[in-house]
């Protein structure tokens, strides 16, 4: 085949030649039956899929052309600044078949594998003579063509303050995908009213593995227009890292921060944390063992059909004979209500716009209609949730400055309202017009972490965030999303995100945090009640309270 920026359609059996409706399955369902679906065909091939919700417009993304797994290396007896630090980056690349799959393995900075990620995109657009350009408008805001996948918290703030020494997470810092291959929901030809998957192609040159491809598919299709897709899962049960107590002591020495004039705003979260046994979720119901090798996945219909937030994702990284030299079997599952970034490319004038969305000030959704009003017109009229915003919006203009067009950042909505299955959220929104030649990915990069989940100042906010919090963040409060190869992309803020690492003992821990941002006027028992607030109900569901 030969390479197009463009899908391009294959000859199948299935629906309309490249095209299933797998029992008419929402994302979040079709998944974990896909993926053990995958396994039980292939257990060696490197699938590694990838979901991103995007705003309800879902892709599935499945066997990367080149895929980025990038490992802390142990850090060494003296101190070393963000240059001479270096991450194992474990590149898989695809072969003609599984068996012929390559691995390569380096010691590169954090900096040294960004512009590997830009130079790989730039030798893409520029190869895609047609390449189609993304269009200023909200409906073209999807995955086409290019990379898919997270920056976590810790690789990220230890960048913007390597001598404080933070602490990184035994697990993948960073993974991307060169998804040249994945399934879109489209709307059918036949009929309009109904959603089928589309497998969508880019420059998947071997025949014979696709043919193989379209029939694992197929024969999923025929399997859920027959069989019961219900699942049974065991109750998982997350507790609270922190009593009360720690909490209440890490405000305090919050407090004594800001009142020194350290920051002038702090965003402080604690962890809840439990085990899953992999033996025992039921897995898909398609008559398989009832091992689970993604045992956080299982949990992913329920958690989404309850929270139906916009930037919700997964991915995981299977330990299979490819990846003989991982640890831990990694899992991330987003909730996530918040943009970080859109980037759209304007094809009239050849610029990039940037979008984002920050939220700060957080109020819980009422028992009934009237208290529900009550509670969201508590939250306009908040002084305090309102200077939390404003402090956050003009730490991103000013990220956004050092890229921007001189002029071009702008604030056009601020102290909006948007409501969620279980809170209101404040939430305001910055545009930008990037700098000519300025890639979307050192924006990405260079922006993270994001203002919203550390503080401001940024740097100052980080180190104390690891002082206090005193363990990792892993992925939560990175970034999970994609980039089209013309610089066009949409990425999610990880909060409510859970993270699940099974080791080779097969015993599965599972994280999941919350906080807020603290500032002088903050109370303790007020910041307290809204972490619990922002995730009881992923907790009341993982529960099955």
């Amino acid at each position: 085949m030969t390479s197009s920026s463009q899908p391009t359609p294959l000859s199948s059996p299935a629906i309309q030649s490249n095209s299933w409706r797998f029992g008419d399955l929402a994302a979040a369902d079709l998944l974990p039956l896909l993926q053990q679906h995958l396994l039980l065909q292939d257990a060696d091939a490197n699938w590694q899929l990838v979901w991103l919700n995007n705003n309800e417009q879902p892709v599935i993304g499945l066997l990367p052309k080149v895929s980025w797994q990038v490992h802390a290396n142990k850090p060494c007896a003296k101190k070393e600044d963000d240059q001479s630090k270096t991450y194992q980056v474990v590149r898989h690349y695809r072969g003609a078949c599984t068996s012929n799959d390559a691995t390569v393995r380096s010691n590169v900075s954090y900096h040294a594998w960004q512009d590997e990620l830009i130079a790989y995109s730039n030798d893409y657009e520029n190869s895609d003579t047609d390449l189609e350009l993304i269009e200023n408008n909200d409906k073209s805001y999807s995955y086409s063509h290019g990379l898919i996948g997270f920056i976590g918290y810790d690789i990220a703030a230890h960048s913007l303050s390597p001598a404080a020494g933070i602490e990184q997470a035994a697990q993948p810092c960073a993974v991307f995908g060169h998804y040249d291959i994945y399934l879109s929901a489209e709307r059918s030809i036949v009929d309009e009213n109904q959603k089928q998957w589309t497998l969508q192609i880019n420059s998947f040159e071997n025949e014979v593995l696709l043919d193989k491809l379209v029939d694992y598919l197929t024969l999923l299709d025929v399997k859920l227009s027959t069989e019961n897709s219900r699942r049974s899962l065991t109750p998982l049960r997350l507790q609270a890292k922190w009593q009360r107590s720690d909490y209440q002591q890490a405000f305090k020495q919050t407090q004594h921060y800001l009142h020194h004039g350290d920051c002038y705003q702090i965003n402080l979260t604690q962890r809840w944390q439990g085990q899953v046994d992999t033996n025992t979720n039921t897995g898909t119901g398609t008559g398989t063992d009832n091992k689970s090798a993604t045992p956080l996945l299982d949990y992913l219909p329920v958690l989404h059909h309850n929270t139906q937030t916009p930037f919700a994702g997964y991915m995981s990284i299977s330990r299979t004979s490819k990846n003989e030299d991982l640890d831990a079997h990694f899992e991330l599952l987003s909730c996530s209500p918040e943009l970080f970034f859109t980037f759209i490319r304007d094809s009239k004038n050849d610029t990039y716009h940037i979008r984002t969305k920050p939220i700060k000030g957080t109020i819980p959704r009422g028992a009934n209609v009237n208290q529900d009003e009550a509670f969201k017109q508590q939250l306009i009229n908040s002084d305090k949730d309102r200077s939390e915003n404003v402090m956050i919006v003009d730490l991103l203009r000013n990220d956004l400055g050092k890229y921007a067009r001189t002029g071009s950042v702008k604030v056009p909505q601020l102290f909006d309202i948007e409501s969620f299955s279980n809170v209101h959220h404040m939430v305001s929104t910055i545009t930008a017009e990037l700098k000519p030649d300025t890639h979307p990915l050192s924006v990405l990069f260079g922006s993270l972490p994001a203002g919203s989940i550390t503080g401001t100042p940024k740097k100052r906010a980080v180190e104390i965030i690891s002082e206090l919090e005193n363990a990792p963040r892993g992925a939560y409060c990175g970034t999970m999303g994609y980039m089209n190869f013309d610089g066009s992309g949409q990425w999610n803020v990880l909060i409510r995100t859970l993270q699940a690492v099974t080791l080779k003992n097969n015993s599965t821990q599972v994280s999941l945090w919350a906080g807020g941002g603290i500032t002088v006027v903050s109370d303790c028992a007020s910041e307290y009640q809204e972490c619990l607030d922002k995730v009881g109900n992923l907790l009341a569901v993982l529960a099955q309270d």
